[in-house]
Protein backbone atom coordinates (compact mmCIF):
# COMPACT_ATOMS: atom_id res chain seq x y z
CA UNK A 1 0.00 0.00 0.00
CA UNK A 2 1.40 3.40 -0.95
CA UNK A 3 1.66 6.22 1.61
CA UNK A 4 -0.79 8.36 -0.32
CA UNK A 5 -3.38 5.58 -0.39
CA UNK A 6 -2.89 4.94 3.34
CA UNK A 7 -3.30 8.59 4.30
CA UNK A 8 -6.29 9.06 1.99
CA UNK A 9 -8.08 6.02 3.41
CA UNK A 10 -7.37 7.14 6.99
CA UNK A 11 -8.95 10.56 6.30
CA UNK A 12 -12.26 9.12 5.06
CA UNK A 13 -15.14 9.45 7.51
CA UNK A 14 -16.15 5.86 8.45
CA UNK A 15 -19.80 6.89 8.48
CA UNK A 16 -19.61 7.43 4.71
CA UNK A 17 -18.91 3.73 4.03
CA UNK A 18 -20.69 0.47 4.71
CA UNK A 19 -18.65 -2.43 6.09
CA UNK A 20 -18.49 -4.06 2.66
CA UNK A 21 -17.45 -0.82 0.96
CA UNK A 22 -14.69 -0.20 3.50
CA UNK A 23 -13.28 -3.73 3.21
CA UNK A 24 -13.20 -3.51 -0.59
CA UNK A 25 -11.73 0.01 -0.56
CA UNK A 26 -9.04 -1.22 1.84
CA UNK A 27 -8.09 -4.01 -0.61
CA UNK A 28 -7.91 -1.51 -3.49
CA UNK A 29 -5.66 0.79 -1.44
CA UNK A 30 -3.52 -2.21 -0.47
CA UNK A 31 -3.08 -3.01 -4.16
CA UNK A 32 -2.23 0.56 -5.15
CA UNK A 33 1.24 1.32 -6.49
CA UNK A 34 2.29 4.96 -7.05
CA UNK A 35 3.81 4.23 -10.46
CA UNK A 36 1.85 1.23 -11.75
CA UNK A 37 -1.65 1.98 -10.48
CA UNK A 38 -4.21 -0.51 -9.15
CA UNK A 39 -5.16 -3.63 -11.16
CA UNK A 40 -6.46 -6.39 -8.83
CA UNK A 41 -8.61 -9.15 -10.33
CA UNK A 42 -12.15 -9.36 -9.02
CA UNK A 43 -11.47 -12.91 -7.85
CA UNK A 44 -8.62 -11.52 -5.72
CA UNK A 45 -10.94 -8.90 -4.19
CA UNK A 46 -13.50 -11.62 -3.41
CA UNK A 47 -10.82 -13.79 -1.80
CA UNK A 48 -9.44 -10.97 0.36
CA UNK A 49 -12.85 -9.71 1.51
CA UNK A 50 -14.64 -13.07 1.80
CA UNK A 51 -17.54 -11.73 -0.27
CA UNK A 52 -19.28 -13.10 -3.34
CA UNK A 53 -19.32 -11.68 -6.85
CA UNK A 54 -22.66 -9.87 -6.53
CA UNK A 55 -21.67 -8.31 -3.20
CA UNK A 56 -18.34 -7.08 -4.61
CA UNK A 57 -19.97 -5.69 -7.76
CA UNK A 58 -22.62 -3.89 -5.71
CA UNK A 59 -20.03 -2.33 -3.39
CA UNK A 60 -17.81 -1.26 -6.28
CA UNK A 61 -20.78 0.44 -7.94
CA UNK A 62 -21.72 2.36 -4.78
CA UNK A 63 -18.08 3.36 -4.19
CA UNK A 64 -18.05 4.75 -7.73
CA UNK A 65 -21.39 6.52 -7.21
CA UNK A 66 -20.06 8.11 -4.00
CA UNK A 67 -16.97 9.37 -5.81
CA UNK A 68 -14.38 7.26 -3.99
CA UNK A 69 -13.19 5.34 -7.08
CA UNK A 70 -13.41 5.29 -10.85
CA UNK A 71 -13.12 2.22 -13.04
CA UNK A 72 -11.47 2.17 -16.45
CA UNK A 73 -12.22 -0.82 -18.61
CA UNK A 74 -10.36 -1.29 -21.86
CA UNK A 75 -10.46 -3.94 -24.57
CA UNK A 76 -7.48 -5.45 -26.30
CA UNK A 77 -7.35 -3.93 -29.78
CA UNK A 78 -6.31 -7.20 -31.38
CA UNK A 79 -8.58 -9.74 -29.66
CA UNK A 80 -11.40 -7.48 -28.49
CA UNK A 81 -11.14 -9.12 -25.06
CA UNK A 82 -11.65 -7.00 -21.96
CA UNK A 83 -8.40 -6.35 -20.09
CA UNK A 84 -7.92 -6.15 -16.32
CA UNK A 85 -9.91 -3.27 -14.81
CA UNK A 86 -7.90 -0.21 -13.76
CA UNK A 87 -9.16 1.20 -10.45
CA UNK A 88 -8.49 4.91 -9.94
CA UNK A 89 -8.70 6.00 -6.30
CA UNK A 90 -10.19 9.30 -5.17
CA UNK A 91 -6.91 11.03 -4.40
CA UNK A 92 -5.76 10.34 -7.98
CA UNK A 93 -8.66 12.24 -9.58
CA UNK A 94 -7.54 15.26 -11.55
CA UNK A 95 -8.64 18.47 -9.85
CA UNK A 96 -9.00 21.81 -11.54
CA UNK A 97 -6.57 24.28 -10.03
CA UNK A 98 -7.27 27.88 -9.26
CA UNK A 99 -4.70 30.40 -10.54
CA UNK A 100 -2.31 31.84 -7.97
CA UNK A 101 -2.65 35.59 -7.30
CA UNK A 102 1.01 36.18 -8.09
CA UNK A 103 0.69 35.12 -11.72
CA UNK A 104 -2.94 36.05 -12.20
CA UNK A 105 -3.06 33.45 -14.96
CA UNK A 106 -6.41 31.94 -15.73
CA UNK A 107 -9.06 33.87 -13.87
CA UNK A 108 -9.88 37.48 -14.46
CA UNK A 109 -9.76 39.82 -11.48
CA UNK A 110 -6.85 38.66 -9.31
CA UNK A 111 -7.10 39.79 -5.70
CA UNK A 112 -5.20 42.91 -4.68
CA UNK A 113 -2.37 42.66 -2.13
CA UNK A 114 -3.17 44.19 1.26
CA UNK A 115 -0.85 45.53 3.92
CA UNK A 116 -0.13 43.28 6.87
CA UNK A 117 2.07 42.74 9.95
CA UNK A 118 5.42 40.89 10.05
CA UNK A 119 5.34 37.12 10.11
CA UNK A 120 4.69 35.77 13.62
CA UNK A 121 7.26 32.94 13.38
CA UNK A 122 10.39 34.94 12.62
CA UNK A 123 9.30 38.56 12.79
CA UNK A 124 11.50 38.97 9.74
CA UNK A 125 9.96 40.87 6.87
CA UNK A 126 6.30 41.45 6.07
CA UNK A 127 3.66 38.99 5.14
CA UNK A 128 2.55 38.94 1.61
CA UNK A 129 -0.44 41.18 1.51
CA UNK A 130 -2.62 38.35 0.30
CA UNK A 131 -4.90 36.53 2.71
CA UNK A 132 -3.53 33.39 4.35
CA UNK A 133 -5.70 31.08 2.26
CA UNK A 134 -3.59 28.15 1.06
CA UNK A 135 -2.76 27.86 -2.62
CA UNK A 136 -4.63 25.01 -4.32
CA UNK A 137 -1.39 23.42 -5.54
CA UNK A 138 0.94 23.36 -2.54
CA UNK A 139 -1.50 24.00 0.32
CA UNK A 140 0.86 26.50 1.96
CA UNK A 141 0.17 30.08 3.01
CA UNK A 142 1.35 32.79 0.68
CA UNK A 143 4.15 34.29 2.83
CA UNK A 144 7.10 36.00 1.26
CA UNK A 145 10.48 34.34 1.82
CA UNK A 146 12.19 35.25 5.11
CA UNK A 147 15.41 34.24 6.81
CA UNK A 148 13.85 31.09 8.20
CA UNK A 149 13.99 28.05 5.95
CA UNK A 150 11.78 25.06 6.63
CA UNK A 151 12.93 21.82 5.03
CA UNK A 152 10.41 19.10 4.32
CA UNK A 153 11.80 15.60 3.99
CA UNK A 154 10.46 13.63 1.01
CA UNK A 155 8.21 10.68 1.72
CA UNK A 156 9.70 7.40 0.57
CA UNK A 157 7.28 4.97 -1.03
CA UNK A 158 7.52 1.26 -0.20
CA UNK A 159 10.10 -0.59 -2.29
CA UNK A 160 7.81 -3.47 -3.14
CA UNK A 161 4.10 -3.39 -3.79
CA UNK A 162 2.98 -7.01 -4.21
CA UNK A 163 -0.41 -6.26 -5.72
CA UNK A 164 0.83 -3.70 -8.19
CA UNK A 165 3.63 -6.02 -9.15
CA UNK A 166 0.80 -8.34 -10.09
CA UNK A 167 -0.38 -5.74 -12.58
CA UNK A 168 2.53 -6.59 -14.89
CA UNK A 169 1.86 -10.28 -14.21
CA UNK A 170 -1.77 -9.86 -15.38
CA UNK A 171 -0.66 -7.98 -18.48
CA UNK A 172 1.90 -10.66 -19.43
CA UNK A 173 -0.65 -13.42 -18.82
CA UNK A 174 -3.19 -11.60 -20.99
CA UNK A 175 -0.69 -11.59 -23.86
CA UNK A 176 -0.29 -15.38 -23.59
CA UNK A 177 -4.06 -15.87 -23.48
CA UNK A 178 -4.40 -13.69 -26.58
CA UNK A 179 -1.88 -15.88 -28.43
CA UNK A 180 -3.66 -19.06 -27.36
CA UNK A 181 -7.01 -17.70 -28.54
CA UNK A 182 -5.59 -16.51 -31.86
CA UNK A 183 -3.88 -19.87 -32.58
CA UNK A 184 -6.75 -22.20 -31.70
CA UNK A 185 -8.40 -23.75 -34.80
CA UNK A 186 -12.05 -23.93 -33.66
CA UNK A 187 -13.03 -21.04 -31.45
CA UNK A 188 -15.89 -21.47 -29.01
CA UNK A 189 -16.59 -19.44 -25.87
CA UNK A 190 -13.63 -17.06 -25.49
CA UNK A 191 -14.21 -16.25 -21.81
CA UNK A 192 -14.58 -19.94 -20.85
CA UNK A 193 -11.47 -20.80 -22.88
CA UNK A 194 -9.35 -18.15 -21.20
CA UNK A 195 -10.62 -19.02 -17.73
CA UNK A 196 -9.75 -22.70 -18.30
CA UNK A 197 -6.24 -21.80 -19.51
CA UNK A 198 -5.78 -19.30 -16.67
CA UNK A 199 -6.78 -21.92 -14.08
CA UNK A 200 -4.19 -24.37 -15.45
CA UNK A 201 -1.46 -21.71 -15.33
CA UNK A 202 -2.35 -20.76 -11.77
CA UNK A 203 -2.13 -24.47 -10.85
CA UNK A 204 1.44 -24.53 -12.16
CA UNK A 205 1.17 -25.40 -15.85
CA UNK A 206 3.81 -23.77 -18.08
CA UNK A 207 2.11 -21.13 -20.30
CA UNK A 208 4.57 -21.99 -23.08
CA UNK A 209 3.37 -25.63 -22.97
CA UNK A 210 -0.27 -24.54 -23.33
CA UNK A 211 0.54 -22.40 -26.35
CA UNK A 212 2.72 -25.12 -27.92
CA UNK A 213 -0.07 -27.68 -27.42
CA UNK A 214 -2.60 -25.40 -29.13
CA UNK A 215 -0.29 -24.85 -32.12
CA UNK A 216 0.45 -28.56 -32.41
CA UNK A 217 -3.26 -29.43 -32.26
CA UNK A 218 -4.05 -26.77 -34.86
CA UNK A 219 -1.49 -28.31 -37.21
CA UNK A 220 -2.70 -31.86 -36.57
CA UNK A 221 -6.40 -31.02 -37.02
CA UNK A 222 -5.94 -28.89 -40.15
CA UNK A 223 -7.30 -31.69 -42.35
CA UNK A 224 -10.18 -32.63 -40.00
CA UNK A 225 -13.82 -31.82 -40.58
CA UNK A 226 -14.72 -28.96 -38.28
CA UNK A 227 -17.06 -31.17 -36.27
CA UNK A 228 -14.09 -33.37 -35.27
CA UNK A 229 -12.14 -30.46 -33.83
CA UNK A 230 -12.72 -29.79 -30.15
CA UNK A 231 -14.19 -26.44 -29.18
CA UNK A 232 -11.60 -24.19 -27.57
CA UNK A 233 -13.09 -24.30 -24.06
CA UNK A 234 -13.07 -28.12 -24.13
CA UNK A 235 -9.46 -28.43 -25.27
CA UNK A 236 -8.10 -27.66 -21.78
CA UNK A 237 -10.54 -29.96 -19.97
CA UNK A 238 -8.82 -32.89 -18.29
CA UNK A 239 -5.47 -33.98 -19.71
CA UNK A 240 -6.41 -33.81 -23.39
CA UNK A 241 -4.22 -30.76 -24.01
CA UNK A 242 -1.17 -32.46 -22.46
CA UNK A 243 -1.18 -35.11 -25.20
CA UNK A 244 -0.33 -32.39 -27.70
CA UNK A 245 2.59 -30.78 -25.90
CA UNK A 246 5.55 -31.37 -28.25
CA UNK A 247 8.30 -33.62 -26.88
CA UNK A 248 11.71 -31.95 -26.85
CA UNK A 249 13.94 -33.21 -29.65
CA UNK A 250 17.00 -33.30 -27.40
CA UNK A 251 17.95 -32.92 -23.76
CA UNK A 252 19.32 -29.45 -23.11
CA UNK A 253 22.75 -29.12 -21.55
CA UNK A 254 23.20 -27.55 -18.12
CA UNK A 255 24.59 -24.37 -19.67
CA UNK A 256 21.60 -24.11 -22.00
CA UNK A 257 19.22 -24.59 -19.10
CA UNK A 258 20.94 -21.88 -17.05
CA UNK A 259 20.99 -19.48 -20.00
CA UNK A 260 17.29 -20.04 -20.72
CA UNK A 261 16.47 -19.58 -17.04
CA UNK A 262 18.55 -16.39 -16.87
CA UNK A 263 16.79 -15.06 -19.96
CA UNK A 264 13.42 -15.59 -18.27
CA UNK A 265 14.62 -13.72 -15.17
CA UNK A 266 16.01 -10.80 -17.18
CA UNK A 267 12.78 -10.51 -19.19
CA UNK A 268 11.01 -10.01 -15.87
CA UNK A 269 7.83 -11.89 -16.74
CA UNK A 270 6.64 -12.54 -13.20
CA UNK A 271 4.15 -15.29 -14.05
CA UNK A 272 7.02 -17.36 -15.54
CA UNK A 273 9.52 -16.43 -12.84
CA UNK A 274 7.23 -17.75 -10.13
CA UNK A 275 8.22 -21.29 -11.13
CA UNK A 276 11.92 -20.49 -10.50
CA UNK A 277 13.06 -21.41 -6.99
CA UNK A 278 15.61 -19.46 -4.97
CA UNK A 279 18.10 -22.33 -5.45
CA UNK A 280 17.62 -22.28 -9.24
CA UNK A 281 18.06 -18.52 -9.31
CA UNK A 282 21.17 -18.89 -7.17
CA UNK A 283 22.72 -21.17 -9.81
CA UNK A 284 22.27 -18.42 -12.40
CA UNK A 285 23.82 -15.87 -10.02
CA UNK A 286 26.80 -18.16 -9.38
CA UNK A 287 27.25 -18.61 -13.13
CA UNK A 288 27.38 -14.80 -13.51
CA UNK A 289 24.32 -14.72 -15.77
CA UNK A 290 22.13 -12.55 -13.51
CA UNK A 291 22.48 -10.47 -10.36
CA UNK A 292 20.54 -10.76 -7.08
CA UNK A 293 18.85 -7.47 -7.97
CA UNK A 294 17.65 -8.98 -11.28
CA UNK A 295 16.05 -11.84 -9.35
CA UNK A 296 14.35 -9.55 -6.83
CA UNK A 297 12.96 -7.35 -9.60
CA UNK A 298 11.52 -10.49 -11.25
CA UNK A 299 9.70 -11.35 -8.02
CA UNK A 300 11.99 -14.21 -6.93
CA UNK A 301 12.58 -14.23 -3.17
CA UNK A 302 16.18 -15.16 -2.44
Amino acid sequence: MSHKATNWLADINPKELTNAEFRILFVLCDCHNPSAGCFPKQSYIQERTGRGSSSVNSALSTLEDKGFIRREQKKNKRSGRQETTHYILGFEFEKSQEPTPNSGAGKVGAKQEQKSLPTPNSGDGPDSGFLAKPTPVFEQSRLLKTGVVYKEEPVKEPVKEPCAADASHHQDLNLVLDEIWAAYPRKGDQLATEEAARALIEEGANPADLLAAVKAYAKKSASYDESRVKLSQNFFAGDFWRRHVPVAAKVASRDEILQARAKTILEGKTFLCRSITAHAAGECITAGLVTPQDCLQAGIAL
